[in-house]
Protein backbone atom coordinates (compact mmCIF):
# COMPACT_ATOMS: atom_id res chain seq x y z
CA UNK A 1 0.00 0.00 0.00
CA UNK A 2 1.39 3.30 -0.53
CA UNK A 3 1.64 5.77 1.93
CA UNK A 4 3.41 8.81 1.72
CA UNK A 5 4.30 11.80 4.34
CA UNK A 6 4.77 15.08 2.09
CA UNK A 7 6.36 17.82 4.95
CA UNK A 8 9.08 16.90 7.02
CA UNK A 9 11.58 18.41 8.55
CA UNK A 10 15.11 18.20 10.04
CA UNK A 11 17.84 19.19 12.49
CA UNK A 12 18.40 22.02 10.13
CA UNK A 13 15.54 23.90 10.98
CA UNK A 14 16.40 25.41 14.26
CA UNK A 15 13.08 25.25 15.91
CA UNK A 16 13.11 22.46 16.17
CA UNK A 17 14.48 18.44 17.33
CA UNK A 18 18.12 17.78 16.78
CA UNK A 19 17.64 14.38 16.42
CA UNK A 20 19.03 12.11 13.36
CA UNK A 21 17.59 12.24 9.85
CA UNK A 22 17.80 8.66 10.82
CA UNK A 23 15.26 8.59 13.57
CA UNK A 24 12.40 10.45 11.33
CA UNK A 25 13.00 7.65 8.38
CA UNK A 26 13.44 4.97 10.74
CA UNK A 27 9.85 5.84 12.65
CA UNK A 28 8.46 6.70 8.79
CA UNK A 29 9.61 3.01 7.78
CA UNK A 30 7.99 1.50 11.48
CA UNK A 31 5.07 3.19 10.40
CA UNK A 32 4.66 1.36 7.24
CA UNK A 33 5.21 4.58 5.08
CA UNK A 34 6.85 3.67 1.52
CA UNK A 35 7.32 7.36 0.39
CA UNK A 36 9.13 10.07 2.33
CA UNK A 37 9.75 13.26 1.43
CA UNK A 38 12.32 15.81 3.19
CA UNK A 39 11.37 19.30 3.24
CA UNK A 40 13.78 21.28 5.33
CA UNK A 41 12.74 25.21 5.60
CA UNK A 42 15.45 26.46 2.41
CA UNK A 43 17.31 29.40 3.54
CA UNK A 44 15.73 32.88 3.60
CA UNK A 45 17.09 35.56 1.14
CA UNK A 46 19.94 37.29 2.54
CA UNK A 47 18.34 40.48 2.11
CA UNK A 48 14.99 39.41 3.38
CA UNK A 49 17.22 38.64 6.76
CA UNK A 50 19.02 41.89 6.65
CA UNK A 51 16.04 44.06 6.93
CA UNK A 52 14.15 41.47 9.16
CA UNK A 53 12.04 43.38 11.59
CA UNK A 54 10.42 40.81 13.53
CA UNK A 55 11.17 38.98 16.49
CA UNK A 56 15.31 37.97 16.84
CA UNK A 57 14.71 34.16 17.20
CA UNK A 58 12.14 34.13 13.97
CA UNK A 59 15.20 35.25 12.33
CA UNK A 60 17.54 33.04 13.41
CA UNK A 61 15.15 29.74 13.62
CA UNK A 62 12.93 29.92 10.78
CA UNK A 63 14.92 28.16 8.49
CA UNK A 64 18.31 26.58 7.39
CA UNK A 65 21.57 28.96 6.96
CA UNK A 66 23.14 29.04 3.79
CA UNK A 67 25.96 27.62 4.90
CA UNK A 68 24.42 24.23 5.91
CA UNK A 69 22.68 23.53 2.21
CA UNK A 70 25.71 21.75 1.60
CA UNK A 71 25.45 19.58 4.66
CA UNK A 72 21.67 19.14 4.14
CA UNK A 73 22.06 17.95 0.40
CA UNK A 74 24.26 15.20 1.68
CA UNK A 75 22.70 14.26 4.78
CA UNK A 76 19.38 13.54 2.31
CA UNK A 77 21.76 11.65 0.01
CA UNK A 78 22.98 9.67 2.83
CA UNK A 79 19.72 8.51 3.83
CA UNK A 80 18.54 7.53 0.44
CA UNK A 81 21.30 5.28 -0.25
CA UNK A 82 20.90 3.48 2.88
CA UNK A 83 17.25 3.21 3.14
CA UNK A 84 16.84 2.28 -0.52
CA UNK A 85 15.63 -1.08 0.11
CA UNK A 86 13.22 -0.10 2.93
CA UNK A 87 11.06 3.47 1.62
CA UNK A 88 11.42 5.81 -1.10
CA UNK A 89 12.83 8.95 -0.22
CA UNK A 90 12.58 12.01 -1.93
CA UNK A 91 14.58 15.50 -1.67
CA UNK A 92 13.05 18.50 -1.23
CA UNK A 93 12.30 22.12 0.33
CA UNK A 94 9.69 24.11 1.90
CA UNK A 95 10.16 27.32 0.30
CA UNK A 96 9.32 30.42 2.07
CA UNK A 97 7.54 33.14 -0.73
CA UNK A 98 8.05 36.46 -0.32
CA UNK A 99 6.56 39.28 -2.12
CA UNK A 100 9.49 41.25 -3.83
CA UNK A 101 12.13 38.50 -3.60
CA UNK A 102 10.57 36.27 -6.37
CA UNK A 103 13.82 36.75 -8.49
CA UNK A 104 16.00 35.16 -6.00
CA UNK A 105 14.03 32.72 -4.96
CA UNK A 106 13.59 31.40 -8.08
CA UNK A 107 17.03 31.83 -9.05
CA UNK A 108 17.81 29.45 -5.78
CA UNK A 109 15.42 26.86 -6.98
CA UNK A 110 17.15 26.85 -10.65
CA UNK A 111 20.22 26.33 -8.76
CA UNK A 112 19.37 23.13 -6.58
CA UNK A 113 17.17 21.82 -10.04
CA UNK A 114 19.24 18.70 -10.47
CA UNK A 115 19.07 17.60 -7.28
CA UNK A 116 15.71 18.87 -6.21
CA UNK A 117 12.08 16.25 -6.11
CA UNK A 118 9.58 18.58 -4.32
CA UNK A 119 8.84 22.20 -3.05
CA UNK A 120 6.11 22.42 -0.78
CA UNK A 121 5.36 26.43 -1.02
CA UNK A 122 4.24 28.12 1.42
CA UNK A 123 3.66 31.95 3.44
CA UNK A 124 4.71 32.18 6.86
CA UNK A 125 5.57 35.68 6.46
CA UNK A 126 2.93 38.60 5.60
CA UNK A 127 3.45 42.44 5.20
CA UNK A 128 1.70 44.97 7.47
CA UNK A 129 -0.21 47.82 7.16
CA UNK A 130 3.58 49.56 7.87
CA UNK A 131 5.04 47.57 5.05
CA UNK A 132 6.51 45.82 7.88
CA UNK A 133 7.32 41.81 7.25
CA UNK A 134 6.39 40.06 10.08
CA UNK A 135 6.01 35.60 10.80
CA UNK A 136 2.07 35.03 11.41
CA UNK A 137 3.25 31.74 13.28
CA UNK A 138 5.63 32.16 15.66
CA UNK A 139 3.80 33.18 18.35
CA UNK A 140 0.59 35.02 19.10
CA UNK A 141 1.77 37.66 20.67
CA UNK A 142 3.90 39.25 17.43
CA UNK A 143 0.71 38.24 15.49
CA UNK A 144 -1.20 40.78 17.23
CA UNK A 145 1.89 43.23 17.48
CA UNK A 146 2.09 43.43 13.74
CA UNK A 147 -1.13 42.86 13.14
CA UNK A 148 -3.77 44.14 15.83
CA UNK A 149 -6.59 43.84 13.37
CA UNK A 150 -6.32 40.45 14.19
CA UNK A 151 -8.31 41.68 17.61
CA UNK A 152 -11.15 43.62 15.96
CA UNK A 153 -10.97 42.96 11.97
CA UNK A 154 -9.92 39.18 11.77
CA UNK A 155 -11.51 38.98 7.84
CA UNK A 156 -8.64 41.79 6.66
CA UNK A 157 -6.00 39.98 7.85
CA UNK A 158 -7.33 36.78 6.44
CA UNK A 159 -7.92 38.63 3.64
CA UNK A 160 -3.84 39.71 3.44
CA UNK A 161 -2.80 36.13 3.93
CA UNK A 162 -5.33 34.84 1.29
CA UNK A 163 -4.12 37.45 -1.29
CA UNK A 164 -0.27 36.53 -0.33
CA UNK A 165 -1.16 33.20 -1.42
CA UNK A 166 -2.42 33.97 -4.31
CA UNK A 167 0.39 36.15 -5.21
CA UNK A 168 2.30 32.87 -4.27
CA UNK A 169 0.60 30.84 -6.45
CA UNK A 170 1.07 32.97 -9.53
CA UNK A 171 5.12 32.59 -8.71
CA UNK A 172 4.83 29.00 -8.56
CA UNK A 173 3.09 29.07 -12.32
CA UNK A 174 6.50 30.92 -13.56
CA UNK A 175 8.42 27.47 -12.31
CA UNK A 176 9.73 24.64 -14.40
CA UNK A 177 7.22 22.10 -14.44
CA UNK A 178 10.05 20.02 -13.99
CA UNK A 179 9.32 20.65 -10.13
CA UNK A 180 6.56 18.97 -7.69
CA UNK A 181 4.71 21.85 -6.00
CA UNK A 182 2.68 21.51 -2.61
CA UNK A 183 0.88 24.62 -1.35
CA UNK A 184 1.63 24.39 1.83
CA UNK A 185 -0.44 24.63 4.94
CA UNK A 186 -3.20 27.06 3.45
CA UNK A 187 -5.13 28.08 6.33
CA UNK A 188 -2.10 28.58 8.71
CA UNK A 189 -3.28 32.15 9.54
CA UNK A 190 -5.94 30.13 12.11
CA UNK A 191 -2.96 28.44 13.98
CA UNK A 192 -4.18 30.73 16.85
CA UNK A 193 -7.75 30.35 16.60
CA UNK A 194 -8.16 29.63 19.88
CA UNK A 195 -6.32 32.39 21.17
CA UNK A 196 -7.91 35.20 19.46
CA UNK A 197 -11.71 33.40 19.33
CA UNK A 198 -11.62 33.94 15.51
CA UNK A 199 -14.47 33.81 13.63
CA UNK A 200 -14.58 31.29 10.25
CA UNK A 201 -13.68 33.12 7.21
CA UNK A 202 -16.65 35.19 5.50
CA UNK A 203 -18.07 35.12 2.55
CA UNK A 204 -15.66 36.98 0.43
CA UNK A 205 -12.94 35.26 1.96
CA UNK A 206 -14.28 31.76 1.05
CA UNK A 207 -14.91 33.18 -2.43
CA UNK A 208 -10.54 33.80 -2.31
CA UNK A 209 -10.48 30.67 -1.02
CA UNK A 210 -12.42 28.81 -3.75
CA UNK A 211 -10.23 30.92 -6.59
CA UNK A 212 -7.33 29.35 -5.07
CA UNK A 213 -8.32 26.04 -5.07
CA UNK A 214 -8.99 26.96 -8.98
CA UNK A 215 -6.11 27.88 -9.66
CA UNK A 216 -4.20 24.60 -7.73
CA UNK A 217 -6.47 22.86 -10.12
CA UNK A 218 -5.63 24.41 -13.51
CA UNK A 219 -2.09 24.77 -12.73
CA UNK A 220 -1.76 21.01 -11.56
CA UNK A 221 -0.30 22.16 -7.76
CA UNK A 222 -0.55 19.59 -4.85
CA UNK A 223 -2.40 20.73 -1.68
CA UNK A 224 -0.39 19.93 1.73
CA UNK A 225 -2.59 18.36 3.92
CA UNK A 226 -1.22 19.22 7.16
CA UNK A 227 -2.06 17.59 10.14
CA UNK A 228 -0.22 19.98 12.71
CA UNK A 229 -2.59 22.06 13.02
CA UNK A 230 -4.40 19.21 15.67
CA UNK A 231 -1.49 19.21 17.67
CA UNK A 232 -1.00 22.80 18.17
CA UNK A 233 -3.66 23.93 21.78
CA UNK A 234 -4.59 27.29 20.04
CA UNK A 235 -6.01 25.47 16.63
CA UNK A 236 -7.33 22.43 16.72
CA UNK A 237 -7.84 21.46 13.03
CA UNK A 238 -6.35 20.19 10.00
CA UNK A 239 -4.52 22.78 7.41
CA UNK A 240 -6.73 23.50 5.46
CA UNK A 241 -10.04 22.90 7.35
CA UNK A 242 -12.36 19.76 6.62
CA UNK A 243 -14.55 22.05 4.40
CA UNK A 244 -11.93 23.37 2.11
CA UNK A 245 -10.67 19.76 2.12
CA UNK A 246 -14.01 18.82 0.49
CA UNK A 247 -14.02 21.81 -1.85
CA UNK A 248 -10.51 20.52 -3.16
CA UNK A 249 -11.73 16.46 -3.13
CA UNK A 250 -14.54 17.67 -5.11
CA UNK A 251 -12.12 19.57 -7.56
CA UNK A 252 -9.65 16.73 -7.99
CA UNK A 253 -6.93 18.15 -6.32
CA UNK A 254 -4.44 16.02 -5.68
CA UNK A 255 -3.26 16.13 -1.66
CA UNK A 256 -0.51 14.75 0.07
CA UNK A 257 -0.65 14.00 3.51
CA UNK A 258 2.48 16.12 5.58
CA UNK A 259 2.85 15.38 9.68
CA UNK A 260 4.85 19.11 9.42
CA UNK A 261 7.30 16.64 11.40
CA UNK A 262 10.18 18.63 13.64
CA UNK A 263 10.56 15.95 15.95
CA UNK A 264 10.80 12.41 14.96
CA UNK A 265 7.57 11.60 17.24
CA UNK A 266 5.88 13.58 14.84
CA UNK A 267 6.46 11.55 11.74
CA UNK A 268 2.99 9.95 10.35
CA UNK A 269 0.93 11.93 13.29
CA UNK A 270 -2.80 11.99 13.11
CA UNK A 271 -2.26 10.11 9.22
CA UNK A 272 -5.36 7.99 10.21
CA UNK A 273 -7.29 10.99 10.89
CA UNK A 274 -7.00 12.57 7.87
CA UNK A 275 -7.12 9.09 5.77
CA UNK A 276 -10.54 7.93 7.30
CA UNK A 277 -11.74 11.10 6.56
CA UNK A 278 -10.74 11.10 2.79
CA UNK A 279 -12.34 7.75 2.56
CA UNK A 280 -15.29 9.01 3.93
CA UNK A 281 -15.76 11.70 1.16
CA UNK A 282 -15.41 9.06 -1.65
Amino acid sequence: MFKKDGHTHTRFSHHGSNERLDDYIEQAIALGFTEYVVTEHAPLPADFLANFTGPAAAQSGSAMLSTELVDYQKEVARVQKKYADQIHIKSGFEVDYLQAYEPVIRQFLMAQADWLDEIVLSVHFLPNHDHLVAPIDFDPETLAAYFPEIKHAPQAVFENYLTTIKKSLDFAATLPNQFVIRIGHVTLIRKYQKYFDLPPFDASNQVRIDHLLLQIKNDHFQLDLNTAGLRKPYNGETYPTTDIIKKARDLEIEMVYGSDAHEASAVGQDYHVVDSFLKKLK
